[in-house]
């Protein structure tokens, strides 16, 4: 690895032990007493598009169902799931869970049964319902077929012994069963309230009835959403908040609104970092995504490993890493950022398995030429690469082009985009070339991994190699952290996109409150960017 990367590399893991010392410490300390009662407040990027745990895709819609529902279990701040809604045992063979549901209310006062959770995730397998969410309840018995409309609905392996014993039947083993039943949707369902709303269900709140630690009392579209403590949630008296007000829409002055005291935790720009620490402001990093140049493996001058691998050996490492700035991005050392886990409390990321580029250019040059063979080309067509388009990804983008034309005497264009065009065509495959940002869907390295299955949602190279997709098959569901080191490789050598940096990102909190947890990876499958249970002033 180039000096300069393994050195700004090995600063990653100090600052790395340095945040996870911030999160339990913005943790730790918060008993119920005269702090508890208080009201919070924290922005949403943008306006919910359906408050509905079971059809619920954006961002903003899964922070509120995070908040607003509880699952049979729920993930704590080391990625390890818990108890929430119910305990659970397994049977000898590992197919069966019998989940016995702890009394708690729904926000209109009856109480939860176990028949709203077979509801639930009834709901989320029908066809009808069309969820993006369904393959992720395929682990249950029959789920895959009741989807495909095969077998009908009440087929689901999910039955209610009596009103708070539920048991699930899976069709493999899975250890990880229990955090799923703490993504939305798993969530609980009330049938005769969804069926009243007339398909409306989720886009009022009158339209929402919900059995978590807050309900909702008000939504101001566009504006904001409020939450109120629900009283008859079954561990209440250890939610601290009386209420939380979710500010719709970007923050102009972040430093500024949390230090006047109208948030309570909020996105710092980099630039914005001595500005927040002159104001007492704490400051948590998140190290969560990857900056990619995602290479498109349907262009057919793509589609060779051996083309892919060229361009992301012919490029000038030492020099381009020369060009980030270390407070907003380090040398990517994989696919895999410094915040994954291998499992819970358990950081993937090490010096001793970091993947790391150097330029090569007379092997590149070779390559070049056997992948167009196997391409079926003469030569190397003139391909577009998009950015952003502000200076500083104009710059990288700019390196990465000189690059190629140094170390290959290829030519490419360069395509500025707003960062909300790039997004979108990143997303529908409308591109050759991109420099991309991607945060994974969840803490695990094996999530970054399942986004490069073939077929996947978030395949955004659109890359397909039927030995990848055996192994990632074949790893059981807790794998150990060699199996994900394989993965890895195995991808490193295919090379679908090219990892340029790891990006540093930042929350701040004001220093009077304590309390709140700052999850990476916008909470992932499992819900909001911010656990505010314990949240205190």
């Amino acid at each position: 690895m180039p000096a300069v990367g393994l050195k700004k590399y090995i600063r990653v893991f100090a600052l790395t032990a340095a945040v996870c010392a911030a999160l339990v410490l913005a943790a730790a300390g918060c008993k119920k007493g005269p702090s508890a009662g208080k009201s919070f407040r924290f922005p949403l990027p943008s306006e919910p598009r359906q408050i509905d745990p079971q059809v619920a895709t954006d961002p903003s819609s899964i922070a509120l169902i995070s908040s607003l529902f509880e699952g049979l279990a729920r993930i704590d701040e080391t990625g390890t799931a818990k108890p929430a809604a119910a305990s659970w045992t397994v049977s000898d063979n590992g197919l069966t869970y019998t989940f016995t549901l702890k009394s708690s209310k729904w926000s209109d006062g009856t109480e939860v049964t176990a028949d709203d959770y077979v509801f639930g995730m009834q709901r989320a397998v029908h066809p009808s319902t069309k969820s993006k969410h369904a393959e992720s309840l395929f682990i249950i018995k029959n789920a895959r077929e009741i989807n495909q409309g095969r077998l009908d609905v009440s087929k689901l392996g999910v039955k209610a012994a009596d009103s708070k014993t539920l048991i699930v039947t899976l069709t493999q083993q899975g250890s990880d069963f229990p955090a799923k039943t703490a993504t939305a949707p798993f969530m609980p369902c009330k049938k005769d309230f969804f069926e009243g709303t007339l398909g409306r269900y989720g886009i009022e709140a009158e339209y929402v009835l919900s059995n978590g630690p807050f309900y909702l009392k008000s939504w101001e579209h566009n504006k904001s959403v409020l939450l109120q403590k629900h009283e008859g949630y079954h561990d209440a008296e250890k939610i601290l908040p009386a209420s939380i007000r979710y500010v719709i829409g970007e923050v102009d002055d972040p430093v500024a609104r949390l230090s006047e005291g109208s948030l309570d935790a909020c996105p710092v720009p980099a630039e914005d970092l001595e500005k927040a620490k002159e104001k007492n402001i704490t400051l948590i990093t998140r190290q969560d995504t990857v900056r990619m140049l995602w290479m498109n493996n349907d262009i057919p001058a793509l589609s060779s490993p051996h083309i892919r691998r060229a361009l992301r050996d012919s490029i000038e490492w030492d020099a381009l890493y020369r060009q980030l700035d270390s407070k907003t991005d380090i040398p990517a050392a994989g696919f895999v950022p410094p915040d994954s886990t291998a499992a819970p409390s358990v950081k993937y990321r090490s010096p001793g398995n970091a993947l790391t580029p150097s330029t090569q250019s007379q092997k590149a040059a070779q390559a070049i030429l056997k992948g167009l063979d196997a391409a079926g080309l003469e030569k190397m067509p003139l391909l577009t690469l998009m950015c952003q388009q502000d200076d500083y990804s104009l710059n990288i983008a700019r390196y990465i082009i000189q690059s190629w034309q140094k170390n290959l005497s290829l030519y490419f264009k360069l395509e500025p985009l707003s960062r909300s065009e790039l997004e979108a065509r990143v997303k529908v495959g409308n591109y050759e070339l991109a420099l991309y940002s991607f945060t994974p869907s969840g803490y695990g390295a094996l999530d970054v991994f399942q986004s490069f299955k073939s077929g996947a949602v978030g395949n955004l190279s659109h890359f397909s190699d039927k030995g990848f997709d055996s192994r990632l098959a074949s790893v059981r569901p807790a794998p150990s952290k060699s199996d994900l080191e394989a993965l890895e490789k195995m991808l490193w050598d295919s090379c679908p996109s090219v990892p340029v940096s790891f990006e540093l990102t930042y929350v701040g909190i004001p220093k009077e409150n304590s309390g709140i947890v700052v999850r990476p990876f916008g909470g992932g499958l499992y819900g909001s960017p911010y656990d505010f249970r314990q949240a205190a002033k």
